[in-house]
C-alpha cells in the first residue's frame, strides 16, 4: 500500500480485471483431490466423516459451540450438585439398596467429571475429534454417577440427553489431535477458575460452618453430606491444577508452539520466491519479520500468514506457480486446522475465487486495488494535464529528480531514515504490519528504492517497489516524504516510478488498495458489502477514504477488486477486524486519525 495515505488494513494487492464477486459455496473436494504429498494427521484436518472437504455445512457448523458451551455447563451442573447436601428421601432411599461405600465413591467421582467436562469442553469449541468422544463417555458416566450418589435423575437425564444429541454429530468433529488441542486458552482457564471458586463458596453456604470442623475431611457416614462435598471439592480443585499443569508441559503442546516462521522456513520460501514464484509483488513482505510459513506439499509454493488469536490470517493468495496454487491453499487449511486455529485469506485476488469456492469457503469484497496498466499509460491529453504540470515545474524548473536505485545500492540510510521518522511524527506515529513494510534497512535492501533528491539537498522522498518474481508487475509498499519536500513530490516521485517500470518492460504497476472502495450497498446485496459502502461514505472525514481513492484514480488505474476469504464458521466481519488490528498493532494504532495525503 502507499502508506502516505489511507487507513485500516491494506497493501500492495494484485488482481485480474472483472467485477465484484462474493459467495458462500458447498462445494466439495474430496480426499482423493488432496495432493498425496499432505501430512496424514493434517488430510484428516481437512476431512469430515463423510470424506469430503470443507467442513460441515447448516447444523454441523454450529454444533461444535452449541455443545461446547452445554457440556461446560453440564460441568458446572455436576460441580453445583456435588457441592450440595442429597434430598434426604432420596438419600434414604438410596442408602436402603446401595452399599455406602458407593455413594461416596459416586459423589466424588461426579466431581471429577465435572472438572473434567470444564477442561473437555474446550476440544469441542475446537472441534476436536478426540473430545467429541471422550466427552460421550464422560456425560454417560457422569449420569451413572449422579444416579447412584443421590438418586439425581433430573441431572443424570440432562446428562444422558446431551450425549445422545451428540451421537449423529460425529463429522462435525474433523480435527484430528490431542483432545484439548494446544489446551485451554487464558479466557477459559479464568472461567474454569470461576467455576471452582463459585463451587467452594455454593459449599460453604449449604453447609454453613460445619464445613470448617476438624473431623469433617475423613468422616464416612450416611448422614455425613458434609464430608463428601468437602471431599468432592478438594478433588476438583486438586485435579484442575493437574489438569493445567500437564496442558502447559506436554510435549503436544510445544510442537503446537513451533515455529513455522524460522530462518529455515524463511529461506526455503526465500528460494520459492527467487526462483520465480508467480506475479505478486507483495511477495516480498515474507520478509518483513512478522511472518510465518505454510508450504505446499510439492514444496513448489507457499503461504505466508501471521496469527492473531484462533485466526491465521494469510497474506495473499499463495507464492508460486499458479498450477500450485489449490495444493498450497488446502496445505494452508489442513495446518490451520492442526493448531486449533481457522484460516484467512486477507487481499485474495480474483483468481483465487474458483479454488476458495471450491473448498466451502465463503468470500466478501473488501475493496479495490488500483493498477496503472504500463504499456497503455501516457502523459499524453488532458486528464493528464495537472500530472505534467507537476513533472514540469519539480522536475524541469526546480531541479528534483528521482533516482531509482537497484536493490543494495543504497548508502545514505540515514538521511532516509529521518525522511521516515518525520512522515510518521506528522501521520500515525508508528510503523504498520503484515500488509506492509515498515523502514527496516535489511527490508528495504532487498528491493528497490525510489528517491526524490535535488543536487543541493539531500533525499526529500523515496518509495520502496516490489517487483514480481516473474518479472510483470511492480508494486510500491512504503512511500514517504519529509516536511522540507515540495508540494506534490508523491505525485512526481509515483510518476517517476512507473517510468522507470515502463522502460524496465513491467507491465503493471500497483499503486496499492482502497479499503471498501467498490462495496454495493444495493438494498439486496450482502450485508457486509452494504455496512462496507455505508463505512466507507461515511468515514471518509476521519480515514480520507474517497480522498484517496481520488488521489489514485488521476493516474489511470484499473480499479480491481480485492477479498477476504474464511471457511465457513469463520466471520468475516470478525475476520476483517483482526486483520485491521494486525496491520495497525491493536485498537489505538486503527483508531488514530491519519493525515490525508498530499495532493
Amino acid at each position: 500500500m502507499v502508506d502516505a495515505a489511507g487507513a485500516g488494513p491494506a497493501g500492495p494487492v494484485k488482481g485480474s480485471a472483472g467485477g465484484e464477486a462474493g459467495a458462500t459455496a458447498n462445494a466439495a473436494v474430496t480426499l482423493q483431490d488432496l495432493p498425496a504429498g499432505v501430512p496424514a494427521e493434517e488430510r484428516g484436518a481437512l476431512a469430515g466423516r463423510d470424506g469430503t472437504l470443507g467442513g460441515p455445512q447448516g447444523v454441523l457448523e454450529m454444533a461444535p459451540p452449541l455443545l461446547s458451551i452445554l457440556v461446560f455447563l453440564a460441568g458446572v451442573a455436576l460441580l453445583a450438585s456435588a457441592a450440595q447436601p442429597a434430598l434426604p428421601d432420596r438419600l434414604d432411599a438410596l442408602l436402603a439398596a446401595w452399599p455406602l461405600a458407593a455413594v461416596e465413591l459416586s459423589h466424588f467421582l461426579a466431581s471429577i467429571i465435572g472438572v473434567l467436562l470444564l477442561f473437555v469442553a474446550s476440544g469441542l469449541w475446537r472441534r476436536r475429534e478426540g473430545a467429541w468422544a471422550m466427552t460421550i463417555g464422560l456425560l454417560l458416566a457422569g449420569a451413572v454417577f449422579s444416579l447412584v450418589k443421590a438418586l439425581d435423575w433430573e441431572e443424570a437425564s440432562l446428562l444422558a440427553a446431551i450425549a445422545v444429541a451428540m451421537l449423529p454429530l460425529r463429522a462435525a468433529f474433523f480435527r484430528q489431535s490431542r483432545i484439548m488441542g494446544r489446551g485451554p486458552s487464558l479466557a477459559w482457564l479464568a472461567a474454569v477458575i470461576a467455576v471452582l471458586v463459585a463451587a467452594v463458596w455454593l459449599m460453604m453456604v449449604s453447609h454453613g460452618n460445619a464445613a470448617f470442623r476438624e473431623d469433617v475431611w475423613w468422616t464416612i457416614a450416611g448422614d455425613a453430606d458434609i464430608s463428601r462435598s468437602v471431599r468432592a471439592m478438594i478433588g476438583a480443585c486438586v485435579l484442575g491444577l493437574l489438569v493445567f499443569a500437564l496442558a502447559a508441559v506436554s510435549p503436544s503442546a510445544r510442537e503446537q508452539a513451533r515455529d513455522r516462521g524460522g530462518p529455515e522456513a524463511l529461506a526455503r520460501a526465500d528460494a520459492i520466491l527467487k526462483a520465480g514464484g508467480g506475479s505478486r509483488g507483495d511477495a516480498w513482505l515474507m520478509h518483513s519479520g512478522d511472518k510465518s510459513f505454510v508450504f505446499a506439499p510439492s514444496g513448489r509454493s507457499f503461504v505466508m500468514y501471521r496469527r492473531w488469536g484462533g485466526l491465521w490470517i494469510a497474506m495473499g493468495g499463495p507464492v508460486g506457480p499458479a498450477d500450485d496454487r489449490v495444493e498450497a491453499l488446502m496445505a494452508f487449511h489442513a495446518a490451520a486446522d492442526t493448531g486449533s486455529a481457522s484460516p484467512v485469506v486477507y487481499a485474495a485476488t480474483e483468481e483465487l475465487l474458483l479454488p476458495l469456492i471450491d473448498m466451502g469457503w465463503s468470500v466478501r469484497k473488501i475493496g479495490e486495488t488500483a493498477v496503472v496498466q504500463l504499456p497503455s499509460f501516457s502523459m499524453d491529453g488532458a486528464a493528464r494535464s495537472r500530472l505534467r504540470q507537476v513533472v514540469s515545474r519539480l522536475g524541469k524548473r526546480d531541479g528534483w529528480q528521482v533516482q531509482v536505485r537497484a536493490p543494495g545500492e543504497t548508502d545514505d540510510w540515514d538521511a532516509l531514515e529521518r525522511v521516515s521518522s518525520d512522515w510518521l511524527a506528522r501521520h500515525t506515529g508508528r510503523e504498520k504490519a503484515f500488509s506492509m513494510g515498515r523502514f527496516d534497512r535489511a527490508f528495504l535492501a532487498r528491493t528497490p528504492l525510489a528517491v526524490m533528491s535535488r543536487a543541493d539537498t539531500g533525499p526529500v522522498a523515496f518509495a520502496s517497489l516490489m517487483p514480481s518474481p516473474d518479472g510483470t508487475e511492480v508494486a510500491v509498499d512504503l512511500m514517504r516524504s519529509s516536511s522540507a519536500a515540495p508540494p506534490s513530490s508523491m505525485d512526481f516521485l509515483l510518476l517517476e516510478a512507473i517510468r522507470w517500470a515502463k522502460e524496465a518492460g513491467f507491465a503493471s504497476f500497483d499503486i496499492g488498495m482502497t479499503p471498501l472502495a467498490g462495496l454495493n450497498a444495493a438494498r439486496y446485496a450482502a450485508p457486509m458489502g452494504r455496512l462496507g459502502a455505508r463505512v466507507f461514505a461515511l468515514g471518509d472525514g476521519i480515514y480520507g477514504f474517497q480522498g484517496l481513492r481520488d488521489y489514485k484514480a488521476k493516474f489511470g488505474p484499473v480499479w480491481k477488486p480485492v477479498f477476504i476469504a474464511a471457511p465457513g464458521h469463520v466471520s468475516l466481519p470478525l475476520a476483517l477486524t483482526a486483520t485491521a488490528l494486525l496491520t495497525s498493532g491493536g485498537i489505538a494504532g486503527m483508531l488514530w486519525r491519519p493525515a490525508r495525503q498530499a495532493a
